[in-house]
């Protein structure tokens, strides 16, 4: 499902920025997923769960730029081996500036700072994979980021959020997912009980400036998780996103979910793409 904004734009002048959790680094589907990507052309790519990625010097990050005809940003998780990758396609995108972990280490995982140019713009991009089984957690590594949504500069903001989106559906039936995972989805009431989908982080993010692609173009935002299985959460839902700072929220052209039978098998996420026109006139200056 996608959503196109603004017709035609002018050759060489839309900047294709994607996330994608690949699942455990992965893993004997790492050649389909490479195959995948690469056909999409992205000229920013942020990936998550890059476990053993870092292993014999690196080998798998270095066959995965290779692939994909990309330069990479590794930045170690903190736990369970889920680093993150941020590649950009050089030389249209250059990056000037790096930090892998900008929180000192108090993220579950890691939360990593690009400064990029593209078009003589000059963007921030910060990736992270927010914390999995808390929503108490993610609400506070989502106070390290809202910073970045003020209206001065350009900043993107990529990832596994682990968190509904604001309007996204609740299941229609939380029997369907076991109470023990409650915990990492609902809100806790007062009274002890669950309520609704926890959205607290993104209601911190989107109050403070950042701009959700789907919501932004009209669309009923499609899934990103929620097919693979058998599992225990057979639940459509959103967790991965690209958003826009207020600045760059103009640029805004297309969203899309690369949802096939093929996306399906590579993995428990789907590959979420937002493409933005770099030549959209509110944006001269911005940066």
């Amino acid at each position: 499902m996608s959503s196109i904004r603004g017709g035609q734009p002018a050759p060489g002048s839309l900047l294709r920025v994607g996330s994608y959790n690949v699942m455990d680094g992965g893993g004997d589907r790492w050649a389909g997923q490479m195959e995948l990507l690469a056909s999409l052309d992205l000229d920013l790519l942020g990936i998550q769960e890059a476990k053993h990625w870092e292993r014999s010097d690196q080998a798998r990050l270095h066959a995965t730029a290779e692939k994909l005809g990309m330069q990479p940003l590794f930045a170690p998780s903190q736990s369970h081996g889920c680093h993150l990758v941020l590649f950009y396609r050089w030389p249209r995108v250059n990056c000037i500036k790096f930090q892998p972990d900008i929180s000192g280490g108090r993220f579950h995982h890691t939360v990593s700072r690009a400064v990029l140019t593209v078009d003589k713009l000059t963007i921030r991009v910060l990736h992270t994979h927010l914390h999995p089984f808390s929503p108490t957690a993610r609400l506070t590594e989502a106070g390290w980021l809202t910073e970045y949504a003020s209206a001065a500069g350009l900043s993107l903001l990529i990832g596994d959020l682990n968190v509904s989106g604001l309007g996204d559906e609740d299941p229609a039936d939380w029997n369907a997912v076991p109470v023990h995972l409650h915990s990492r989805h609902r809100k806790m009431l007062d009274s002890g009980s669950y309520g609704d989908a926890d959205r607290d982080a993104m209601h911190a993010l989107s109050r403070a400036g950042f701009t959700d692609p789907p919501l932004h173009l009209g669309l009923t935002p499609p899934r990103t998780t929620g097919h693979w299985g058998p599992g225990t959460e057979m639940w459509d839902r959103r967790s991965d996103y690209v958003l826009a700072s207020p600045s760059l929220a103009p640029a805004i052209h297309e969203h899309r979910v690369v949802d096939t039978p093929v996306t399906q098998a590579l993995g428990d996420h789907l590959p979420t793409i937002t493409t933005f026109n770099l030549r959209v006139p509110l944006l001269q200056g911005a940066a």
